[in-house]
């Protein structure tokens, strides 16, 4: 049977053992893509892409590590990658959905899902933007769409989002600001 890739999202406030687990990890396991990034004074994210059955063995891994928050994605959509710390140009945004997440994990989980279950263009994933590594997502829909996601965050990810906002009309200054 044929394995398909998966991410393995993973971020620590313990740099050093971070970096020393993200050896262990090459050592031990074949990993296909590996990004890092220091997120906030005291912290780091780590992505790491494999088939899923080696995410499944470094999930359950990471399981007796405290210090660790982890979590995988089976099944990434496109989009989420190609707006990963870089935006995508949309000609014409009606309407905005901001969403401020507690860690960058969870942000790229929630962008995984909006991509894939809601009618939604992805317009930026933005990690380590607020202190303790906050993480930014930018999403444009329809209004209908956006009212409909913010119904669902709460029992979806109810410790994950900090804030979130819809902006109808965004100005083009704004746009370029996001």
């Amino acid at each position: 049977m044929a394995s398909h890739t998966a991410l393995c999202l993973w971020e620590t406030n313990r740099i050093a053992m971070g970096y020393a687990l993200l050896d262990q990890l090459l050592k031990d396991y074949p990993i296909s893509f590996v990004k890092h990034y220091r997120i906030c004074p005291g912290k780091a994210f780590f992505l790491l892409s494999a088939d899923t059955d080696v995410v499944k063995q470094i999930e359950h891994f990471f399981k007796d590590k405290d210090y660790i928050q982890y979590r995988t994605i089976t099944g990434i959509h496109p989009d989420v990658l190609s707006v990963f710390q870089q935006k995508k140009m949309i000609s014409s945004v009606s309407h905005l959905g901001i969403y401020e997440c507690t860690t960058s994990v969870a942000a790229f989980h929630l962008a995984n899902y909006l991509a894939w279950h809601h009618h939604v263009d992805l317009f930026h994933l933005q990690i380590g933007v607020g202190l303790c590594g906050k993480s930014i997502i930018i999403i444009a829909a329809s209004y209908s769409d956006l009212k409909t996601i913010e119904c669902q965050l709460p029992q979806l990810y109810p410790k994950d989002i900090v804030s979130h906002a819809i902006i109808s009309d965004p100005s083009s200054e704004l746009l370029t600001c996001l």
